[in-house]
C-alpha cells in the first residue's frame, strides 16, 4: 500500500485532490492509525479508468508487457453474445460462467471476488464498457491470465462515472497483481484505438474483434 502523499506524487495532483477522490468514493482507501492508505492497483485503476496519464512507476510490480498478448488471452477466455441479466450481480455471474479455462471449483470464489471489487467502486470505465476484475492476488485460482468479452442482451446501469449503461464486459482474471496491472494498462491503450473500440461498441463478430485486436497490438509494438 502507498500513502496519500505517494499517490498524489504518482498521479501528479495535490494531496487535497486525492483526499477529495477518497471522500467521493472514486479512490478506495484503508484507514490505518488515523491515516489513509491506498493500494497501488487501485491508483492504477483510477489512471486507466479516467485517462489521467501513464501508469505510475512501480518497478517492483511490473512484468514485461511485451510478454502479454491480449489477443491470446481473449482467444483463451472467449467472446460471448446476448448475456442475460438485469443487475450487475446477474450479468457478472452469467458472464463468468461462460469463460473458458475457469474450473467450476473456483468459479464461486472468483465470483465473490468480483462482487467485492465492485462494492469498492464500479469498474465501468465509460462509453458503455466495463472491465470487471478481482481485487488482489488470484494465486492458486488460475495459472495464466484470462480475458473474456461478454456482450449483454440488455444494457444495465453499472454505476459508471459517465452514467451510461454498460453492455460490453471485459472480464479479467490474473494470477498475480503484477500481471494484472500490465494487462489493464494494455487493454486501456487498445480501447483508445478507434478501430478496436468501434469493433467493441458495434458488437462485431468474434473473428473481427480478435483480428482488430491483434492488429492494434501489432501497431502498438511497432510504435514502441
Amino acid at each position: 500500500m502507498i500513502s496519500v502523499r505517494e499517490a498524489a506524487e504518482a498521479l501528479g495532483v495535490s494531496q487535497k485532490t486525492v483526499y477529495r477522490w477518497i471522500k467521493d468514493g472514486r479512490l478506495p482507501s484503508h484507514r490505518l492509525g488515523g491515516q489513509h492508505f491506498l493500494e497501488r492497483s487501485e491508483v492504477n485503476t483510477l489512471v486507466i479508468r479516467e485517462g489521467l496519464g501513464p501508469l505510475p512507476e512501480a518497478t517492483d510490480e511490473i512484468e514485461n508487457v511485451e510478454d502479454i498478448s491480449l489477443h491470446d488471452m481473449l482467444l483463451r477466455g472467449g467472446v460471448f453474445y446476448r448475456i442475460s441479466g438485469a443487475t450487475k450481480k446477474d450479468v457478472l455471474r452469467n458472464a463468468l460462467g461462460l469463460i473458458k479455462g475457469v474450473d467450476d471449483s473456483v468459479s464461486n470464489p472468483l465470483f465473490q471476488m468480483f462482487l467485492a471489487r465492485e462494492e469498492l467502486a464500479s469498474t465501468g470505465i465509460g462509453d458503455h464498457i466495463a472491465i470487471p476484475h478481482a481485487r488482489g492476488s488470484l494465486v492458486g485460482y488460475v495459472s495464466h491470465p484470462i480475458l473474456s468479452l461478454s456482450f449483454l442482451e440488455t444494457p444495465i446501469d453499472y454505476g459508471a462515472l459517465d452514467g451510461k449503461p454498460v453492455y460490453a464486459l471485459f472480464m479479467l482474471i490474473s494470477p498475480n497483481v503484477r500481471t494484472h496491472l500490465r494487462i489493464l494498462a494494455r487493454l486501456a491503450f487498445c480501447l483508445h484505438a478507434p478501430e478496436f473500440k468501434k469493433a467493441v461498441l458495434n458488437q462485431a463478430s468474434r473473428e473481427t474483434i480478435l483480428k482488430v485486436l491483434a492488429e492494434t497490438e501489432a501497431h502498438a509494438r511497432r510504435d514502441s
